[in-house]
């Protein structure tokens, strides 16, 4: 494999073919027709060249890779001469296409010697859109996942439109509410009260609730389902982010919501210290908007900084899973 200069037009391979035409040449991804190349030294043991009729563009990865057909090419007579070019020949070509088998299975999905299940079964599923492979519950076999890879992205873009609209939403009425202030501030205190006594009796009785479960119940209970939308902790995390790593400890099973604004940057978030989300712009004076939205198990920690720069989070939001406050 080689990198064109531009300028250059022959390039050498290493290896014996036994006809010009047992070679493929690939400029990137894209077989070449064989009526831009000519080869030579077929037969020779120990490689030949390819001449191009023009030089390849510079950058070009240039690719020569060896093409045989999986056959026998002579047939001893018996009680007939065997010389030893021809015997020699046979040989040169079956192993040559032993070489070229194991260069194929290296590059095929094979367990690691060290594993220890042979009952593995690695044939893939039939091709479904927008699927990812993945393995199935027990870990024997390969299968299509149930969520549609693709669709991520606008489910993503989706939790960042519901967010400007509600901010949309919140300064309209925010604004209505300055004309009342002395109403809404009444109301507002009204409301408060009356949500804290709320809180103080769901938690009361989830308390109890989660006494009198079985030990079983309880993992039920805890199993993260979705987003419940009535349980959130907002605002959780710092407004400036910064190039040194902030932390977030989920407090239950659930999701981290965060939608961000960056400039002249990047932000990146991880879980756990796998990396879970990230964007920015590379343009000064000008933010670049994204969210992520990551699934948490209690204990999960989720930390985030910026790459260059400095950052803002705008919106950061913690959803319990359904059963989990």
């Amino acid at each position: 494999q080689y990198v064109a200069s531009g300028s250059l037009t022959v390039f050498e391979f290493p290896f014996a073919i036994f006809k010009t035409s047992d070679i493929d040449v690939y400029f990137g991804d894209v077989l070449q027709d064989t009526s831009t190349y000519t080869v030579s030294e077929a037969r020779h043991s120990d490689g030949g060249t390819v001449t191009f009729e023009s030089a390849p563009t510079s950058g070009t990865i240039i690719t020569i890779v060896r093409n045989l057909s999986i056959e026998r090419t002579t047939d001893f007579q018996e009680g007939g001469a065997l010389r030893a070019n021809v015997l020699n020949d046979e040989l040169d070509y079956q192993i040559t296409c032993q070489q070229q088998i194991a260069d194929n299975l290296n590059r095929s999905m094979v367990l690691p010697p060290y594993a220890a299940d042979n009952n593995v079964n690695l044939t893939l599923p039939l091709p479904s859109s927008g699927k990812a492979i993945v393995w199935n519950a027990d870990g024997t076999n390969l299968e299509n996942s149930t969520v549609e890879v693709n669709a991520l992205e606008s489910t993503l873009k989706g939790y960042k439109t519901a967010a400007e609209t509600a901010a949309t939403t919140a300064t309209t009425k925010a604004g209505i509410a300055s004309d009342k202030a002395d109403i809404a501030t009444e109301k507002a205190q009204i409301a408060t009260n009356k949500a804290a006594e709320a809180v103080a009796t769901l938690s009361e009785k989830a308390n109890k609730d989660l006494d009198n479960l079985t030990a079983t119940g309880k993992v039920t209970a805890f199993r993260l389902t979705v987003p419940s939308a009535s349980n959130a902790l907002s605002n959780i995390v710092d407004s400036s982010v910064t190039t040194t790593f902030s932390t977030y400890t989920a407090p239950a099973d659930g999701y981290f919501y965060a939608s961000c604004a960056k400039g002249n940057g990047a932000i990146e978030f991880y879980k756990n210290n796998q990396i879970m989300g990230y964007g920015g712009s590379s343009f000064a004076n000008e933010f670049n908007y994204f969210c992520v939205m990551i699934p948490c198990k209690t204990g999960d920690v989720i930390k985030y900084h910026t790459t260059v720069g400095t950052g803002s989070i705008w919106t950061s939001i913690f959803f319990y899973a359904e059963g989990a406050l």
